[in-house]
């Protein structure tokens, strides 16, 4: 790539000059005909964020020191000048952080959450000497609560309408206030608007995640670009913003994307930054529009075209602009235009981190195009008059335009002539019309009123929101008029207009366009009615019971607070004749019958699919909620059963108050899912006048099984002598089903009405599933004697396989030893069948016994990881009593790398690491501030989270685990929200921790690391370890194992630690000089190995297929079920997983499981009050219950009242190393199978 010669004639004539020394910089790559030159670098500037460029050729430049050395909660970020001659002036100080910039005449306007400000420099010494806060509440009151300023109000411009765009992160703004008094709230990210002098301010759009710039068009299209979230569901999304829009994050884009508009385009990965849309004159046409975003995570400048959509846009080209090129750390944040349009400049982070404290780091560079149809930007008009409206340079024509509006009357009459001539260019046209709105004399509003006549659709499309911004209510009939424009962006801005408006009288026209064919319009016109809250029930009922426009007015009555809505939905549950829209209508009802709290002003984090979603809790209006009460109670009675199953389930949040009702209903009803959804409903309510109805359904012959089930499972719920009574009259009827018998057996003994003697009398059932309820039930005993331990051990031999696992479970429960010697004997039988034997070594794990080593070392070898994992607990506790054997295994020639990796451990001895220095908390997304450093000043004191002042203390671990707990460093609400987080979000606090190993030599060691949280680790400044999960872990001691170098002398560990679930806690455990290690696994094995095999090789589907399902195989069978085959629902069933994703991404989702995690498939990590952390899938909840899944499809009770806390986890429970105890072949065997995984004929 050409480097730019300093003697070369400046291409723009306001451009700044190079730095010394830029001809050998390392520069970006900018492609063919482009040059670039480095114009200001660090420490000149230092942490550069936003760019703006002055009419004299100054540059603005904002500088962020709150997220790099910080603190983050201090206002000391700056606005730096760059002159054309060069120098380097601080403009404005004191701020917080700058993340937007904009000029206008002699104003800077800065976007420094919470606050946009003014400032000006009066007496031309190149300093501001006068600021004016034109917003305040910006954001919140301290944007970098969370350990950094991202999220917040960012990036804006100023549009042809006069108002300053800003586009919002999604740490929202809980109260901003203009200078008017106008407040402001914006849950979520999205765009807000405001006049320059801080009047007007209003929300554009919402439903976006952390957009970092809103960019204009030449006629005022918005479009942002922003980044993934953690879930990595939500993409860095282009997305093109309407007023009234909204774009489902984080929660409807994903479940119910009818509740929002689709963004432009997106990918997962990279991290969007700031962005601008060329509307100069000094680059090549076919630039004119173009969009340029920066990706701070991809280290990319993109360039994007557009093309209309309809009201909307799609992606028509994308390509990489600038790329790194010799740059090893280029990581753009924005990028600008020079004054003239002829230049662009780009601002470069410099490094992919934040809060650094030694960093200095930041880079401006220049661009500039001088290929073969380069084109000298048009010259700088004389006077700014009306012929300057017309001018190619958007820029001039926006000062233009200001500068006739400043003259009021004496430029109406040119102005009018210009909107009024057909035969100028349609841009100056456009200018006219918000020059004349600035004016808004009479004589200018009857022309902008006759504009929306214009033969010119974008004419008449920029005069209808001129109407609706002006709230020029003389404007209305022609804007009604304008809802049947053969334009669509016309009939978007004439609805949105008539929102704005507020005048009732436009319901009806409005409610007449619903179901335009453009979804955008369609979405504008749902919107200005919910905008205009002119509800009326006659109305809405007409269209309602239109089919032409049913479909539009389900979507404008969903979630629609109002009383007309609620009486109009009720009223059409009558009026209906078809059932599937009486079904939706019910459904309509139901989502008002209670409403969303209102927003506490919290941030629901960087991952909200993680935490838990938002649930209607409140009540709104008695009047509308009645209504929509009679309407749900009057579908129980509906003919059709799916409309009844909806009303059934949209009452069960009303509570007691309709149980009346609902136990009316269990008496009538004969649909079988229904019945089954009016008995949990009541069981769950513990609606004791229901137990006469749910006796009478549970023992009723002709009643569906699945009914029948539920019935006794509500009874079981009851107190009271009667349901009692009920679940002992069928627990001993002769002629019962025994599945009912086997449900009603836990809760009889859980309640001890049912006593362990006569429980164990069960045990001699003939049916299975009673003996398998019984044996669970007597497993939950707590103090059983020692005769009943003996006769549930009496079933080890029983025939049925399900209750022979039943029986070796419930021996483990009750540790029930003298079981030991007939376990053995039933794992090492030649034809026991794989699922028993795989039951009956975990059950001896759980009962640690040399006589039972056979088994422990053969399941070591065991393809099955949980079983390999098992056997190692167990070895563990008995490995002093069994070492000779152990040191005999580990000398053997053939064994495989996961026994190998477990011997290691076993053999091993280690010391705890008990004497810490620790510092904390800091905020979640504090970066590696100690980490990498060559030494640490314990004594500094250091901000913490919020900016409180922290310092190094002294913590000692336990002396046989090493455990260092750190939970005194939550504070605030601890783990329910501390420090600016709701209970939705992950708090995630940061500590950092320092040790010192001592080694006697040089020499290879074993490290054991536990926490509750993700860690990061370094060892003599060189990072060993890492470990990522922000909701956390159930603490162990061992749960990472990690070989390093020890060097003779002291070694430093330092690490961050996060906070995880349950106990913050971390400990670290060396082993002890003298032992041998085992030797690693030969080159060529390990998850890279398989990759590569399997990517090279085709397998046989064949083979692959019987080693998913193989009982004693690597346990897929045991989650998954597969075209057609199996019962598992613990995972998602595969079928059709290759119609989705190529042989790479089968490759991955089996060697990395974590990476991709179907959506309903998240674990659960829940933190109980007796110190447990236990983690699964949701598999079933009541107000009570919840009942989770393990990774070895176990099944959990847990009482909610026990839960102190719960989170949605990222690391999925696929056990990790499934594919270790395969060979090449095999997997490549399994990855065969997989691919054949296509949907099912008749499916897309």
């Amino acid at each position: 790539m050409r480097r730019p010669s300093l003697s070369m004639p400046a291409i723009a004539l306001l451009a700044l000059s190079p730095i010394a020394g830029a001809a050998d910089a390392p520069l970006p790559a900018v492609p063919e005909g482009w040059r670039v030159e480095l114009v200001a670098e660090a420490p000149e500037i230092l942490y550069p964020t936003a760019i703006v460029a002055a009419p004299d050729g100054t540059i603005y430049l904002g500088q962020d020191p709150m997220d790099m050395p910080g603190p983050p909660t201090e206002p000391i970020d700056s606005v730096v000048s760059l002159r054309p001659d060069g120098t380097i002036t601080t403009f404005a100080s004191g701020l917080w952080a700058v993340m937007g910039l904009e000029w206008i005449e002699d104003t800077l306007y800065v976007v420094h959450a919470p606050f946009l400000s003014a400032f000006r420099d009066t007496d031309g010494d190149g300093r501001a000497d006068e600021r004016r806060d034109l917003v305040t509440g910006l954001g919140p009151e301290k944007p970098g609560f969370s350990g950094l300023n991202d999220h917040v109000p960012s990036g804006m411009e100023l549009g042809m309408d006069g108002f300053l765009y800003i586009a919002v992160g999604d740490k929202g703004i809980p109260r901003a206030v203009g200078t008017d008094g106008e407040t402001i709230q914006l849950k979520g990210g999205g765009v807000i608007r405001v006049r320059p002098d801080g009047s007007d301010l209003q929300v554009v759009s919402t439903g976006e995640r952390n957009p970092l710039s809103a960019m204009l068009t030449a006629t005022d299209e918005i479009f942002t670009y922003g980044n993934d979230d953690d879930s990595k569901k939500w993409p860095n999304s282009l997305t093109h913003h309407i007023v009234g829009g909204h774009y489902g994050y984080p929660y409807e884009f994903l479940l119910r994307p009818e509740r929002c508009l689709p963004i432009v385009s997106g990918q997962i990965g990279g991290s969007g930054t700031q962005g601008m849309i060329s509307k100069g004159d000094g680059l090549p046409g076919r630039y004119l529009g173009n969009l340029f975003l920066c990706d701070w995570g991809l280290q990319t400048v993109f360039r994007v075209e557009v093309s209309p959509n309809g009201a909307t846009f799609r992606m028509a080209r994308r390509e990489p602009f600038v790329t790194a090129g010799e740059v090893p750390d280029f990581r753009p944040f924005s990028i600008a235009p020079s004054a003239d349009g002829a230049s662009l400049y780009l601002v470069d982070w410099g490094i992919g981190n934040w809060l650094l404290s030694g960093a200095q780091t930041g880079r401006l560079y220049r661009l500039w195009y001088d290929g073969p149809d380069a084109v000298a930007a048009a010259a700088e008009p004389e006077t700014l008059g009306i012929a300057a409206l017309d001018h190619p340079n958007h820029e001039v024509r926006l000062r233009a335009q200001r500068a006739l509006a400043g003259r009021g009357a004496s430029a109406v009459g040119p102005l009018v002539d210009l909107l009024g001539d057909a035969s100028r260019g349609t841009q100056g046209r456009l200018h006219a019309i918000w020059a004349l709105d600035a004016i808004g004399s009479p004589e200018a509003t009857a022309a902008l009123r006759k504009a929306l006549a214009d033969a010119d659709p974008i004419v008449r499309s920029q005069a209808a929101k001129r109407a609706g911004l002006r709230k020029d209510s003389g404007a209305r009939p022609t804007l009604e008029r304008l809802l049947d424009d053969p334009d669509p962006v016309v009939r978007r801005e004439a609805s949105i207009a008539l929102g704005l408006l507020g005048d009732p009288a436009s319901a009806p026209a409005l409610m007449a366009s619903l179901g335009d064919p453009d979804p955008t319009v369609a979405w504008s016109i749902r919107q200005a009615i919910r905008t205009l809250d002119a509800w009326d029930a006659d109305l809405l009922l007409a269209a309602l019971t239109d089919p032409g426009r049913r479909a539009e007015a389900l979507k404008l009555t969903d979630e629609a607070w109002a009383v007309p809505v609620a009486d109009a939905l009720a009223n059409a549950v009558s009026a209906l004749d078809d059932a599937g829209a009486r079904a939706e209508v019910v459904g309509n009802l139901a989502g008002i019958l209670l409403a969303y709290p209102e927003w506490d002003g919290e941030w629901f984090g960087t991952n909200p699919l993680a935490g838990a979603m938002p649930r209607k809790t409140e009540p709104w209006d008695r009047e509308g909620m009645r209504l929509a009460l009679i309407g749900l109670i009057k579908a129980l009675d509906d003919p059709d059963a799916t409309v009844r199953g909806r009303a059934i389930v949209g009452l069960r949040p009303a509570g007691p108050t309709v149980g009346p009702y609902l136990r009316a209903r269990l008496d009538r009803e004969a649909d079988g899912e229904n019945l089954r959804a009016l008995a949990l409903i009541l069981g769950d309510q513990v609606d004791v006048a229901a137990v006469p109805s749910l006796a009478r359904l549970a023992t009723d012959s002709q009643t569906p099984m699945v009914a029948r089930a539920a019935a006794v499972d509500a009874l079981g719920n009851m107190p009271g002598p009667d349901a009692l009574k009920a679940l002992f009259g069928l627990t001993f009827d002769p002629d019962a089903p025994p599945e009912l018998v086997a449900r009603a057996l836990p809760p009889l003994a859980s309640s001890r009405a049912l006593p362990p003697n006569d429980l164990a009398s069960f045990l001699d059932r003939e049916a299975p599933a009673i003996r398998i309820a019984a044996l669970g039930a007597l497993a939950a005993v707590e103090g059983l004697p020692e005769h009943l331990k003996a006769r549930v051990a009496s079933r080890l031999d029983d025939p049925d396989p399900t209750a022979r696992v039943a029986a070796i479970a419930a021996v483990a429960a009750l540790g029930h030893r003298p079981a030991v010697p007939s376990l053995v004997a039933i794992a090492r039988s030649a034809d026991v069948d794989p699922t028993v034997r795989s039951a009956t070594v975990r059950a001896l794990a759980a009962l640690p016994d040399p006589d039972a080593l056979p088994v422990y070392l053969e399941a070591l070898g065991d393809r099955d990881a949980g079983l390999r994992r098992s056997a190692e607990s167990a070895l563990l506790a008995i490995r002093d009593r069994v070492r000779p054997q152990l040191e005999a295994r580990a000398s053997a020639s053939d064994l495989t790398a996961p026994e190998a990796a477990s011997l290691e451990r076993l053999l091993t001895r280690f010391r705890p690491i008990v004497d810490w220095r620790v510092i904390g908390p800091f905020a979640r997304t504090t970066a590696r501030v100690f980490l990498g450093e060559p030494s640490i000043d314990f004594s500094r004191t250091h901000s913490g989270v919020e900016g409180r002042p922290i310092s190094w203390q002294e913590r000692r671990g336990d002396p046989r685990t090493g455990r260092v707990v750190i939970d005194d460093f939550k504070g605030g609400r601890g783990d329910l929200g501390g420090f600016g987080y709701d209970e939705t979000s992950s708090p995630d606090l940061a500590a950092f921790a320092f040790a010192e190993i001592p080694s006697p030599t040089d020499r290879e060691a074993l490290l054991l690391f536990g926490s509750s949280g993700s860690l990061i680790a370094e060892l003599n400044g060189e990072q060993i370890h890492a470990f990522s999960e922000y909701a956390g872990r159930p603490y162990a001691p061992d749960s990472d194992r990690v070989r390093v170098l020890l060097k003779a002398g002291s070694n430093r560990l330092v690490m961050r630690v996060r906070q995880g679930i349950g106990t913050w806690s971390f400990s670290v455990q060396v082993s002890e000089p003298g032992q041998r290690l085992l030797a690693s696994p030969p080159a060529g094995e390990g998850i890279e190995a398989l990759r590569s095999f399997a990517l090279a090789h085709e397998g046989d589907p064949a083979r692959g297929e019987a080693i998913f399902f193989a009982a004693d195989g690597v346990g897929c069978a045991k989650c998954h079920a597969a075209d057609g085959k199996g019962t598992a629902d613990i995972g998602p069933d595969l079928t059709g997983l290759a119609s989705k994703y190529d042989r790479a991404e089968l490759i991955r989702s089996v060697l990395e499981p974590s990476q991709r995690i179907a959506t309903g498939y998240q674990p659960v990590l829940v933190a109980t009050d007796d110190g447990r952390v236990l983690t699964g899938l949701v598999r079933e909840e009541t107000a009570d219950e919840l009942v989770l899944a393990d990774a070895e499809a176990n099944l959990i009770r847990l009482p909610k009242a026990r839960i102190e806390e719960r989170r949605v986890g990222q690391t999925s429970i696929m056990p990790g190393g499934l594919a270790e105890a395969l060979c090449p072949e095999e997997f490549a065997d399994l990855i065969a199978y997989l691919g054949t995984l296509t949907a099912p004929a008749g499916e897309p």
